[in-house]
């Protein structure tokens, strides 16, 4: 049984998010985990020389936020009605990449889905912060990010986009094997080049890799380009009708330096894609 856990902030985006999941993950066995965050209205609504206000506060936020969630596992249901799916409610008053950290160590989570972009989240921009946030935080479970209201089709095809620099390790890769083999995906790996020839060492990476992908039989895209990496990308997910793209996070601020500058203007074919991050494994 895969344990999945969904961050909420009780928006519609999230539950977009979260009903993706479930159908991304239908055939499988899965106990999903709601979690919301409280953390930021305690600082504001309590009292640090009240001690007993304070707690009745706290108190009242656990079983207001416990509630709601049992309010979106409900509908859940209704919208999905899988047996192969249970669920659970958390309210937690810590942070919300504290809470889910502890999560993954304590229930071995298997993946993080969540919406890109919370209920105030401005209309030109592609993720909001606290998305960023989890991003650079969440670094021991796959991170799947799901664009804003996006409406569930089948993932028919995957983009993996590698630059072969580095060897790759076959539990890394896992999770994105498994959503390939659950969806009968296929995977399309993609490097984007200045020159026609690789390296020796990228070479070796690129034998490798699809050794360890040969299960899924993947494809090879290679793009030849001279510019940005992602400008290259994003024109071949849009003109290759890709319905999801993963990377693995190897350098810290690069995913999200990427996109706390993307903008609905300049990046429109690539806002209504899931995003896989895989947490890179030494």
């Amino acid at each position: 049984m895969k344990t999945i856990i969904i961050p909420t902030d009780f928006s519609r985006n999230a539950y977009s998010a979260f009903y993706f999941a479930t159908q991304i993950f239908a055939a499988e066995k899965c106990n999903f985990i709601i979690i919301h965050s409280f953390e930021s209205q305690v600082s504001s609504l309590t009292s640090r020389i009240d001690i007993e206000k304070t707690e009745a506060v706290v108190t009242e936020l656990y079983n207001t936020t416990e509630t709601r969630c049992e309010e979106i596992i409900h509908e859940i249901r209704l919208d999905t009605a899988n047996d192969n799916h249970s669920y659970q409610a958390i309210a937690t008053s810590l942070t919300l990449s504290r809470a889910i950290n502890k999560l993954i160590e304590k229930e071995k989570a298997h993946y993080v889905v969540m919406g890109s972009k919370g209920s105030t989240g401005a209309s030109n921009i592609l993720m909001g912060s606290n998305t960023l946030s989890m991003i650079q935080k969440i670094k021991k479970t796959p991170l799947l990010i799901i664009p804003e209201d996006l409406d569930f089709k089948p993932i028919n095809k995957i983009a993996f986009a590698t630059g072969y620099k580095r060897s790759y390790n076959k539990e890394e890769l896992a999770p994105l094997v498994a959503i390939s083999s659950l969806n009968n995906s296929t995977i399309k790996v993609v490097h984007v080049n200045e020159n026609v020839d690789m390296s020796e060492e990228q070479l070796a990476n690129f034998n490798q890799l699809f050794d360890l992908l040969k299960s899924e039989k993947p494809e090879n895209t290679f793009l030849l380009d001279e510019r940005e990496n992602f400008d290259a990308i994003s024109n071949y997910l849009g003109n290759e009708d890709i319905d999801m793209v993963s990377m693995i996070f190897y350098k810290h601020n690069a995913i999200v330096r990427l996109f706390r500058e993307a903008t609905v203007k300049n990046i429109a074919r690539y806002v209504n894609l899931p995003f896989l991050i895989l947490p890179k494994i030494d």
